[in-house]
Formats: C-alpha cells, sequence, structure tokens
C-alpha cells in the first residue's frame, strides 16, 4: 500500500468510526460507560522504508476531527526508539493485538516501580523480558497492534493511544478490512481509539480549563515558562513530585551556567532536571519571542557533570533550596519524535502524552 493509500483509508475510517461512537455512546449509552470517553486529538502517519506506521497522540475530552500529521522515519525500530537487539520481549505474530497491557524489559519494569509509582494503574497484562533490551520484533505480513500499551525499556517510556504498523507489501482493502474487525471485536462500550476515565473528581479535572490547554497543537504558542505554569500540577502528579522549580539558572564554578527548563523535588527526596523537546517558544534577551530549537539529548547529560561538583551543588542548594545529589536527568518530547538516547547517556526519555496519561491514571 502506497503512503498516500494509507492516509487516505485511515483518515476516512478513523474519521467515520470516532464520529460514530461520539454521536451514539456518549449521547445514548452514557450511563452505561464507567466514566466520561477521551479520544485522541491528532493522528500520526509515518512512512519507512518497510512500513507504514499509524498512532493516535494528544487527549481529548470530546471528539474532534482529527488532525492528521504526516512524516517519515529510517525505519520501524528508529520509530518506537527500540534497541537493536536479537531478543526481543514480543515477537508480534501475523495480525496480533496487545491491549491495555505493558512491554517492559526488566531494567523498565523496574524502573516503573521507583520511577513513576503512579503507572501501576496502566500495567495490566505484564510482558516482561530478560533479553538484550529489545522490546518488539516485527515481521512482514503483520497487522500490529498497540491498543493503550505501555512501552518500557531502561530510560524510555512510552504509553500508546492506539499505534498500528502494517508492511507497506499489504493491499489497501485488506488492511480496511482489518480495521473493520478490529473495531467489530471488542466490546462495545470499549470502543478503539478511546479509553474511559472514572467518574468523581477526574471527571471534574477533566472538565476543568487547563485540561484544555494541553492539546499538542497550542504547544506551539506557549513559551517554557507558560507551559511550566500550566501544567505544574500534572508534572508534580505524573512525577510524584512536591516542588516545581521552573527554569532555573545554575551557576558553576569556572563562572559558565546549566539552564535546565525545570526541577522537580520527588516526595522521596531526590530531584529530577528536565528540559523540553517540544515546539515551544523561548523568550530573547530583546523580549521578543521566537520558536526554541529542539533540545539535544546532550543538554541532559552535561547535568551529571554539573552535579559531581561539590560547588556547583552548593550553590544550588543556597539559591533554590535544593540538594541535587545525582539527580535523574529527563527529556519531555513529543509521542511521535524518536530521540536518539543510549542507554550509557542516563537520560531518561518520556513524551507528553504519557506524562498526561500518568496525571490521569494516577487521579483515577
Amino acid at each position: 500500500m502506497k503512503p498516500t493509500e494509507f492516509v487516505k483509508v485511515n483518515g476516512q475510517f478513523w474519521g467515520e468510526h470516532l464520529r460514530g461512537v461520539s454521536e451514539h455512546l456518549t449521547a445514548s449509552h452514557s450511563r452505561e460507560l464507567p466514566g466520561p470517553l477521551l479520544f485522541p486529538r491528532v493522528m500520526v502517519l509515518t512512512e519507512t522504508p518497510d512500513w507504514n506506521i499509524l498512532e493516535f497522540t494528544g487527549i481529548s475530552r470530546e471528539y474532534r476531527s482529527l488532525e492528521v500529521r504526516r512524516q517519515k522515519a529510517a525505519g520501524i525500530d528508529q520509530y518506537f526508539a527500540d534497541s537493536a537487539g536479537s531478543t526481543p520481549v514480543v515477537i508480534l505474530r501475523e495480525a496480533d493485538v496487545y491491549q491495555d497491557a505493558t512491554i517492559a524489559t526488566e531494567t523498565g519494569r523496574s524502573a516503573l516501580r521507583t520511577r513513576f509509582p503512579g503507572a501501576e494503574g496502566l500495567i495490566g497484562r505484564e510482558l516482561v523480558g530478560t533479553g538484550d533490551g529489545k522490546l518488539l520484533q516485527f515481521a512482514p505480513g503483520n497487522y500490529s497492534v498497540l491498543n493503550r500499551v505501555l512501552l518500557a525499556s531502561g530510560q524510555r517510556l512510552h504509553w500508546t493511544f492506539l499505534a498500528i504498523a502494517i508492511h507497506r507489501s499489504e493491499p489497501a482493502d485488506k488492511y480496511r478490512d482489518f480495521l473493520q474487525n478490529l473495531v467489530n471485536s471488542v466490546p462495545h462500550l470499549d470502543p478503539v481509539g478511546t479509553f474511559a476515565v472514572p467518574r468523581g473528581e477526574l471527571d471534574q479535572l477533566i472538565k476543568a480549563d487547563p485540561f484544555g490547554s494541553t492539546y499538542h497543537q497550542s504547544l506551539h504558542k506557549t513559551t517554557v515558562g507558560e507551559f511550566l505554569q500550566q501544567h505544574e500540577a500534572i508534572l508534580l502528579s505524573a512525577f510524584d513530585a512536591t516542588q516545581l522549580i521552573r527554569e532555573p539558572v545554575l551557576e558553576a564554578e569556572d563562572g559558565t551556567a546549566v539552564t535546565p527548563d525545570f526541577i522537580l523535588e520527588r516526595t522521596d527526596g531526590t530531584h529530577i532536571v528536565g528540559d523540553f523537546a517540544l515546539p515551544l517558544l523561548e523568550t530573547a534577551k530583546d523580549g521578543k519571542k521566537r520558536r526554541r530549537s529542539t533540545t539535544a539529548v546532550g543538554d541532559g547529560t552535561q547535568y551529571g557533570e554539573f552535579f559531581k561538583n561539590a560547588e556547583n551543588r552548593a550553590f544550588a542548594k543556597t539559591k533554590y533550596g535544593v540538594e541535587l545529589n545525582d539527580p535523574r536527568r529527563l527529556l519531555v518530547t513529543t509521542s511521535q519524535d524518536a530521540v536518539e538516547v543510549s542507554e550509557a547517556d542516563a537520560v531518561e526519555v518520556v513524551d507528553y502524552d504519557t506524562v498526561l496519561r500518568l496525571y490521569l491514571a494516577a487521579k483515577s
């Protein structure tokens, strides 16, 4: 199937399906649902030399026509930011569907317990591997579906709203039949491409104005400071933190400075030093707002060297009241961006949709 056909089939099918769910279930069966249905906001369609990949990103409390984004990737492993190992946790067979599950390396599963305690509400069925760090192995003929699946390696965490990978040799009509069989196979009150949240406190939080600002299409209009201010509660909850320090300036004893986007102090007394690789604005010295360049992973690795120095740590404690001994280093990016990072860099990578999903899980 050519990429243009892939775009056309998905645009028509998912538009009709999600619109129908919204008009039928949320209107006629709202009392039968466990809680409000959340819908995706963006449909990302990725072309690789051998695979076409669909992924839903963004979270909306009501159905809106999906924004479509097209992009290319060098390969399917690069798209899923997977390692090049030979011993995967999951070997994807023909028409495999994984739903409400966690696929993790042993290191990744251990990290969930210590770094993201709120993730326990998302674990579902567990598939944990002892191999060489590789999570997924795809093969020609696959129609591989990851529906509400948490992918966790040692340094990377990604929750998929819905991701489908199809080999490019598969014809469009066969793919459309597969999609129809997929949506027909699930319970009527739990349609593919949605998830329900419990009624109560979470229901009220979703209706509040701050939740509306989390849609991806508005990020490019936001500065780092504004983003942190708008989403402080989400970041604190997702990372089990008690304090957020916005855009600190940390001076070294040699007169240089490092400027992470934020510092989080967690309830266990540990700290996270983080940056965003999101399409945010920054305010220049002349006061004008300009598009910032994507944060490189190298920016995260330098923090490790900075905090090895006792004088640097003392400066941070005096200025901000935090004792940063070997803090975790974090890069927050968009769901569809594959950021090159190795385990040796010790920089954690998590996308914004996963942060938001961790927040919702912690409040459920």
